[in-house]
């Protein structure tokens, strides 16, 4: 295991150094924005709109168009950073109705310019509010085509065939969609006279090969004012439905003998006090919440009790190392041995987020242990610490998952997520006697990266937009083995990148006995089986093959590492037995797909199991 660890730091190194090279290249390739004639700039700035009630306008710009930009090409443009609160203290959820900004041709001798023009507004998200973090998963999209009557000193007006209904900050972008033609350039969009701090990082350049470029770093010293692009639309729009309607969430279980009425269960490893011990009992609370939420606890105990007994049991070592991965499970086994509970855990190393997903719908409790790593130069990386969480929920769509985190309650601060009951987060904490009661929980919501750039191409690590929140919080904390040669504290002061790992997953599962005829869809015995394919990794053709136990309506389809499905194998009626599928490496459309990691998902009624595939050209 350790010698494919080293080839996976090897990738990183080769992957860094490139990366770290073109960061490089940047600083040396700065461009000019030209200013306005003075006798066209019009210090009024959006004239005519007019905001009233609930109906209000996001933006980051001072009103006045002064600067315009001449080389713009497919797939460049702005994104700014838009924060909703600035109309409001509580302006969720809020629905983008309209986008706003200018698209300015010089007058001759300037070329003709180009129009109608191409462009695509996207929607997307902010990392959980982090600009620095740059722009995220687009969240709504859609092209237009801007007649040359639209232009400069008019204010350009899109309005959204579909409003986009929000519950965070997010990046609002404009991007050109036609190739730059120089003898017919495109116009520009505008910015004003005055750039915010680099360190609020509100505007970024997107270059031709889809790389977000910091403000300050991609004009000289000083910059022009800040991109005029602004999102228009309603706050506190309580029939708005947010762009994540795709969630699972594990189910209330208010009935049971220890009640789960919330799902999944938040208890806090922090009610013991802020010592070193309570930082050690992160793995045992996680480890808590599942147990609770499975009713398997022992009679008349605790989530506190219940909390120090799985310390026990994990033999968690509250001296700077908390809960090794070997420990919980063997601990796990002997518990559920010594109470007779019908249950058992599963444990995966590197588990990707399709496989997860589909064991979380099917009545698996999932904790995830994090794994933190940092880079001062983008080429060595090493290994903080760890911090164990429990899966709450997932959305397949936006690759999103919901946490109950034993330390942190984000959601309650007004970070995505879910919080019930709604009302007890007005105060944006929790009261202490809240962490004993499974009522109350804080489900965080954050964006995994399935195809991250740190720390290495290829690696097969799925990636969680989170570390931001806890680094340097659990430095040399729940170490598996294979990562000891690896783990060295971040330093305390300078700037470093810092990556969030899923490493391991441990799976507590029902056994068949115990959960026939349960309500959650927790299933009765498996009624079909889906094989790993063969070969694998292959080059032109690979088979899959899948058993069923009775007919059944399944769909099998290929999906590509960002969960976009790019093939339907099979789908229809498939009578009891052997089945076995090709694939010969192509999308819908006959076209040869590339290299890389792809997964293969069959859907039986609505039961799904998803398994891993290389395609190497």
């Amino acid at each position: 295991m350790k010698e494919r660890l080293m080839l996976l730091i090897v990738s990183s190194l080769l992957f860094g150094a490139v990366f770290f090279v073109n960061l490089i290249a940047w600083s040396f390739e700065k461009r000019t924005a030209i200013r306005i004639p003075e006798d066209q700039i019009l210090p009024q700035g959006f004239k005519g709109f007019e905001k009233s009630g609930t109906y209000r306008e996001t933006f980051n710009d001072l009103n006045s168009a002064k600067y315009y930009y001449n080389s713009f090409d497919s797939t460049t443009g702005f994104a700014v950073y838009m924060d909703p609160t600035q109309c409001g203290p509580s302006p969720y959820p809020f629905r983008i109705t309209d986008v706003h900004f200018y698209l300015y041709a010089p007058p001759p001798p300037s070329p003709p310019y180009h129009w109608p023009v191409a462009i695509r507004v996207n929607i997307r998200d902010s990392n959980q509010g982090d600009s620095c973090s740059g722009p995220g998963n687009v969240l709504c999209s859609e092209d237009f085509s801007v007649p040359s009557d639209s232009a400069h000193p008019l204010m350009m007006t899109l309005t959204l065939s579909k409003p986009c209904c929000l519950n965070q900050p997010f990046f609002l972008e404009i991007v050109y969609t036609e190739p730059r033609d120089p003898a017919h350039p495109h116009p520009s969009l505008l910015m004003d006279n005055h750039a915010y701090p680099p360190d609020t990082c509100d505007n970024w350049f997107i270059l031709s090969n889809g790389t977000y470029v910091e403000w300050h770093d991609f004009w000289p010293s000083p910059p022009p004012g800040d991109a005029i692009i602004r999102a228009i639309g309603y706050i506190n729009d309580a029939e708005c439905v947010t762009t994540d309607t795709c969630w699972y969430w594990k189910a209330d279980k208010p009935d049971q003998g220890f009640p789960a009425p919330s799902g999944m269960p938040d208890f806090d490893q922090y009610q013991f006090g802020s010592g070193q011990d309570s930082l050690a009992l992160c793995g045992p609370t996680a480890a808590a919440n599942c147990l609770w939420w499975f009713d398997a606890v022992p009679e008349g105990m605790s989530p506190p009790d219940l909390i120090r007994l799985l310390s026990t049991y994990f033999k968690c070592d509250p001296h700077f190392v908390g809960t090794y991965v070997d420990s919980m499970e063997l601990g796990l086994d002997q518990y559920f041995i010594d109470n007779e509970f019908s249950l058992y855990e599963h444990t995966y190393f590197q588990p990707n987020f399709h496989e997860m997903e589909d064991s979380l719908e099917k009545s698996q409790d999932i904790i995830l242990l994090l794994g933190f790593w940092w880079s001062e130069d983008g080429i060595e990386w090493w290994r903080d610490g760890g911090h164990f969480v429990t899966m709450a929920g997932v959305c397949s769509e936006s690759l999103k998952i919901a946490i109950s985190d034993a330390a942190l309650d984000p959601a309650v601060g007004g970070w995505p997520g879910r919080v019930r009951p709604p009302a007890h987060a007005a105060a944006g904490t929790y009261p202490p006697e809240y962490h004993n009661d499974p009522q109350y929980v804080s489900h965080d919501m954050y964006q995994s990266i399935l195809e991250p750039p740190f720390p290495s191409e290829g690696n097969p690590f799925w990636e969680i937009d989170y570390g931001w929140w806890i680094r340097g919080g659990y430095s040399s904390m729940n170490v598996p083995d294979i990562f000891q040669a690896f783990t060295r504290p971040a330093p305390k002061e300078g700037k470093y990148m810092y990556a969030t790992e899923v490493e391991f997953a441990v799976m507590i599962c029902p056994k068949a006995s115990a959960v026939e005829g349960e309500e959650e869809g927790a299933l009765t015995p498996k009624e079909f089986e889906l094989h790993q394919n063969y070969p694998n990794p292959f080059n032109n053709e690979t088979m899959i093959e899948f058993n069923l136990k009775k007919p059944a309506e399944i769909t099998l389809g290929i999906y590509n590492i960002l969960g976009q499905k790019v093939r339907t194998l099979a789908k229809g009626r498939i009578q009891p037995g052997s089945t076995s599928v090709s694939w010969d490496g192509k999308d819908e459309e006959g076209n040869e797909l590339s290299s890389g990691i792809y997964f293969y998902q069959l859907k039986v009624g609505e039961v799904k199991e998803t398994k891993r595939l290389a395609l190497l050209k």
